[in-house]
């Protein structure tokens, strides 16, 4: 087996048991809609500041690059019946990305 058959096989199963649920997601212009992106969401956010670490009120949401290549500023994740709208990714190890989001009313 290959290296990279393994190393995807470990980002399903990670991913497969941390996930909070599956989400939709569309874009800021009004691409087409994404659904069944795995997702898992991490609320209060600890974010890199000039001090160092801090706890924002960002919602960080992960997921596999091969579910959804990227997440653009303005596009919005649908979860469990709330609307994330997309501030910036903050994370993208080419393989998993990770958002921060704020819940939108």
């Amino acid at each position: 087996m290959a290296w990279a058959d393994m190393r995807d096989r470990m980002h399903q199963r990670v991913v497969a048991h941390l996930k909070d649920g599956c989400a939709q997601y569309s874009g800021p212009t009004g691409a087409p809609v994404v659904a069944g992106v795995e997702v898992i969401v991490d609320h209060n956010l600890m974010q890199n500041g000039p001090d160092g670490l801090f706890r924002s009120n960002a919602v960080g949401i992960t997921w596999r690059k091969e579910q959804l290549a990227q997440a653009e500023r303005g596009g919005v994740f649908v979860f469990g019946g709330v609307s994330y709208l997309v501030e910036e990714t903050i994370s993208d190890d080419g393989h998993m990305l990770t958002a921060a989001c704020m819940v939108q009313p």
